[in-house]
């Protein structure tokens, strides 16, 4: 067949893919714009009921939180990444010979989420909670551009050769919470060498979750924070506003925050959260994950290799948990799910007792299908 009809037959398929992509933008538009002024209906209300002076108020803190900062929980480190030169802050607890546990937090927290497995689990372990650039005291360098998918999951890769042990034949167990468990999912999808167990909370495929979304329309509601922060400037403001307020609400109200009263957070606690967010600059790059979201290659179509344990709260409130049976329907048949009763997304601070026995049966190769 001559070469100028072929190309006139692939150029409907052009035109609908370009159709596709444009239509797919324009959703998101809508969807930002709508969540943005949602959003802002909230600040207005914040500004009626507390008054100009507090909404607008922020308050610098200058000195760390106690246990965010010392050495209450393990040992502050730092890595220099080869690849990139960044400077990745974490915190270790345990052996310096014993296999690596790498523990990956999400937004809008950092290693402090992890205080209670880094006591639990170190004795079998070394125990490792990195602060993921831009967030925390790791390093943070400028530009939307800099938190891009493939650069966080270089640093996640990174950070398994240089920490793994036996040294030259890196391997760990990986865990991983919110934005450290999707990071989780595509390293042990695309490095499956470096992940020896899996272990994700509270945390969608991006792949799973595409899927999900388009079967069950309610879940844009959910995550109607992510539309918001592809917005410029607009999420750092609201997310300030009366010293953090937004913030706050997320890890602490009825609806979202932590279900067990016995556990719920301290303001010593929501302070170890806040300060980094609180200094200069420290607000954009945690956004800039989502706002590249969009922008991120097309994730991985088949299940990681390594054994998985997937744990999701019951009562979270940003990612319905019959995302949990949808990813073990996607997963391999030696997956495991996990339901936690009555438990919220913030499953390392309300149930770090019932995580660690979940996580250590599995390690022992005893946890099953649960609800």
């Amino acid at each position: 067949m001559p070469v100028l009809p072929l190309s006139l037959l692939l150029v409907p398929t052009r035109v609908l893919l370009s159709l596709r992509a444009l239509l797919a933008r324009v959703a998101l538009a809508v969807a930002a714009v709508a969540s943005g002024v949602a959003f802002v209906a909230w600040a207005v209300a914040l500004l009626l009921r507390r008054g100009p002076r507090v909404t607008f108020g922020c308050h610098r803190r200058e000195v760390a939180p106690a246990g965010l900062a010392d050495g209450t929980f393990g040992e502050h480190r730092e890595l220099r990444l080869r690849g990139s030169g960044l400077r990745l802050h974490y915190v270790t607890r345990g052996p310096p010979d014993a296999p690596l546990m790498l523990l990956l937090h999400g937004f809008p927290q950092n290693w402090f989420c992890w205080r209670h497995l880094l006591q639990e689990f170190s004795r079998r372990f070394r125990v490792v909670a990195l602060d993921l650039r831009g967030c925390g005291d790791s390093e943070k360098p400028p530009g939307r551009d800099s938190y891009r998918l493939e650069l966080l999951l270089g640093d996640i890769r990174e950070a398994i050769e240089a920490l793994g042990t036996p040294a030259g034949t890196p391997g760990c167990v990986l865990v991983g919470h919110d934005w450290g468990g999707l990071l989780a999912w595509e390293v042990a999808s695309r490095h499956p060498q470096l992940v020896e167990k899996l272990v994700v909370m509270d945390a969608p495929q991006r792949g799973v979750m595409a899927a999900f979304m388009a079967r069950h329309p309610s879940q844009l509601l959910r995550s109607c924070y992510v539309f918001l922060f592809q917005l410029p400037w607009l999420p750092e403001l609201l997310l300030s506003l009366g010293d953090f307020q937004l913030v706050r609400t997320f890890l602490t109200s009825v609806w979202t925050g932590i279900q067990d009263p016995a556990r719920r957070l301290s303001e010593q606690e929501i302070d170890s959260y806040i300060y980094s967010l609180s200094q200069p600059g420290g607000l954009s790059p945690p956004i800039h994950f989502y706002r590249n979201l969009f922008r991120a290659p097309p994730p991985p179509r088949e299940p990681p290799p390594p054994p998985t344990l997937l744990l999701w709260g019951s009562r979270d409130a940003f990612l319905d948990p019959r995302l949990g049976p949808a990813h073990l329907r996607w997963l391999r048949p030696s997956a495991r799910l996990r339901l936690l009763p009555a438990a919220s997304h913030w499953l390392p601070d309300e149930r770090p007792r019932l995580l660690a026995q979940l996580i250590g049966e599995f390690l022992e190769g005893g946890a099953g299908e649960g609800s």
